[in-house]
């Protein structure tokens, strides 16, 4: 088996979850392998089976421009920024005594580099890595006819203010059929390092270490690859339908007291699309709100199109004192 060791420093996340993809098709055509490591621009990467709506925390997400991108994997979302380091295994199903979801032999290399730099860390649960009991790096698989991949985060010097805000959801709010993400405690290995290190270094290192067994080749990735990885990053992970519209149902309640009454809105949302909506509360009104809610039925479930639809509509003469941007922000956050 021929294992290509590439460290890729584009931080496109679209870009990267395609890279990916392709690659880990290309490893069920030729038996080769991958070891990747790759850090994404601030992004939030839900599971495949998510409600993403259920798992951002939107208003952050705008203030700080931080892109969400879905993955093919399952388990929980996760906070990406260049203080975190991500790292890749797509190997043939049976190297190295593969037995299908092993995290534990998968995640085995990681914590030996840490051990070897002073830093004890361990397999807890199902697929989480913490140290001192508190995580530092979620690790998720895929197996497909001859194909495993694995892959996980590790957060090096991660902005754990972020990581808290961008993931912060109103549980009460969501009532989704998709797998929800379980909140840990979290750190980041930098501050364990006994001797510093730059993320370079670090980086670095670990590649070494990964592709040590494999008598792995340092490569990056080729013009092919690049070409096909672009089309696949432009038809699937960069698109609504993939990153939105493929969500579980879901039902969403929101309820905001203004100065002329309380407004509730009730909506259900089938692949990111709103199904039904029901707009009650104890505010008056001089038009029927049953127009706002035919009005947003066929909507996507997307601060755009919402917008879009009720910045038409006289929404004051429906919720006295409520403006289309006010409902907007109760319909989508």
């Amino acid at each position: 088996m021929t294992m290509h060791c590439i460290i890729h420093r584009d931080d496109d996340p679209f870009f990267n979850l395609a890279m990916e993809e392709v690659l880990f098709g290309r490893s069920s055509e030729t038996g080769d392998g991958y070891i990747i490591l790759w850090r994404n621009r601030p992004t939030v990467v839900v599971g495949r089976f998510q409600n993403a709506a259920g798992e951002v925390n939107p208003p952050f997400l705008r203030e700080r421009g931080v892109e969400v991108v879905r993955r093919t994997t399952g388990g929980g979302a996760v906070y990406h920024d260049l203080g975190n380091l991500n790292y890749t295994f797509i190997l043939p199903v049976g190297d190295r005594d593969s037995r299908g979801l092993d995290f534990a032999l998968y995640t085995k290399p990681l914590l030996e580099y840490l051990d070897s730099i002073g830093v004890k860390a361990e397999l807890t649960g199902r697929n989480d890595l913490t140290i001192e009991g508190k995580k530092f790096s979620g690790n998720a698989q895929h197996v497909s006819k001859n194909t495993m991949l694995h892959h996980g985060t590790i957060m090096f010097d991660s902005c754990l203010e972020d990581v808290a805000a961008s993931l912060s959801v109103d549980p009460e709010k969501f009532k989704s059929k998709g797998v929800a993400s379980v909140r840990s405690r979290v750190t980041n290995v930098a501050p364990h390092l006994p001797n510093p290190m730059p993320m370079e270094d670090f980086i670095e290192g670990l590649m070494s270490h990964f592709a040590a067994p494999f008598g792995g080749t340092a490569r990056s990735l080729d013009d092919d690859e690049v070409r096909e990885i672009f089309e696949m990053r432009d038809s699937k992970y960069a698109t609504w339908d993939w990153v939105w519209g493929s969500s579980p149902p879901f039902s969403l309640s929101s309820e905001c007291r203004f100065e002329k009454g309380k407004v509730q809105v009730y909506l259900d949302v089938r692949e990111g699309t709103i199904e039904d909506v029901a707009i009650r509360g104890d505010f008056f009104s001089v038009a029927d709100p049953s127009d706002l809610e035919n009005a947003l039925r066929g909507v996507r479930f997307d601060r755009k199109a919402v917008s879009d639809v009720l910045s038409s509509l006289p929404v004051e003469k429906y919720i006295l004192g409520v403006s289309a941007e006010e409902l907007t922000d109760l319909v989508v956050d």
